[in-house]
């Protein structure tokens, strides 16, 4: 009988000291490879506006903006853990980012456990551009005209303008004066870089919006990005806080999408993915973004945001 008291009352200590262990509930820490994440603990279903569990906080809106006439579809995040921000590939696996595969964000949602998944720079349509996903460098791209996105191991969201570097005409062609150098790429203030994008362009940055530099190739003034499109972005709100905006129907000019995010408040920086058909928020497992009742496009990678807690 006092053997089992004693066995009762180290089983009470247990519980008060390791709460989550001793009850068989934990925060894993998540590998910084191409494994997925923990399977969420609920699963959609119409009207779903938020998840939560220890390692993740997801809440959802949309509605339609009268003052930019377009419908829109926000996403707030808040993780434990920068690990839990992740990358994947249409092909999926360590090598899949060697590869043009593509499939639609949904399929890549599901086989990574995301509790939010959007698309990515779409990498396997511009052959030059950079590749750095997970902590591998896949392509490493230093003469590039377009804006950079760079997450360090902190979660952090930096960005490289193109317009910060001046360009000069080679052979009838604007190429960077000043390249990015490999440093840059790879780590910035002590902290390695995880994930490199090259799309963009940035269009918030320091809670300001990025006026477009007259020598920007991708998006230049009194150009396509004046016309209304579908457009998608990822924002930073704070530390290990975030927000995916994407607009809808007609969509927005770049300049006009913009203003909107930043009228949401509270973005520090904002940049833009690759939109129309190929801009896809999913939400467990479901699309909760409209692209005028066309099938998703079928895309190279996606950028998602995984659960931490294992039950």
């Amino acid at each position: 009988m006092k053997l089992m008291k004693l066995r009762m009352a180290l089983a009470l200590l247990l519980v008060l000291i390791f709460p989550f262990s001793a009850l068989g509930d934990t925060l894993v820490d998540l590998p910084i490879d191409f494994t997925g994440g923990m399977v969420p603990l609920e699963k959609y279903e119409p009207g779903k506006m938020t998840y939560d569990d220890p390692s993740i906080h997801v809440e959802r809106t949309y509605g339609d903006n009268t003052k930019y006439d377009c419908t829109f579809y926000r996403v707030d995040i808040k993780i434990a853990d920068a690990s839990q921000l992740r990358t994947e590939s249409a092909a999926g696996g360590a090598n899949g980012f060697k590869t043009r595969q593509k499939v639609p964000v949904a399929v890549m949602s599901r086989r990574t456990n995301a509790v939010v998944c959007m698309n990515g720079d779409y990498y396997g349509d511009h052959a030059g551009s950079l590749v750095l996903r997970q902590g591998v460098m896949f392509r490493e791209v230093t003469e590039t005209l377009r804006d950079l996105l760079l997450i360090d191991e902190d979660g952090d969201l930096h960005v490289i303008l193109a317009g910060n570097r001046d360009t000069e005409e080679t052979l009838g062609k604007k190429q960077p004066a000043t390249p990015v150098t490999h440093e840059q790429l790879t780590e910035i203030n002590g902290k390695k870089i995880l994930q490199g994008f090259e799309f963009g362009p940035c269009i918030i940055l320091n809670g300001k919006i990025v006026e477009a530099h007259p020598k920007s190739v991708v998006h230049p003034p009194k150009s396509q990005s004046w016309n209304r499109a579908q457009r998608i972005c990822l924002c930073q709100i704070g530390p290990l806080e975030y927000r995916i905006v994407a607009c809808a129907d007609f969509g927005l000019s770049v300049q006009d999408f913009a203003k909107m995010v930043l009228e949401m408040g509270g973005v520090q920086t904002a940049y833009m993915f690759d939109g129309g058909l190929s801009a896809q928020i999913i939400f467990l497992n479901a699309k909760v973004n409209q692209t005028q009742d066309k099938s998703p496009r079928p895309v190279s990678d996606c950028i998602y945001f995984a659960s931490a807690y294992q039950k």
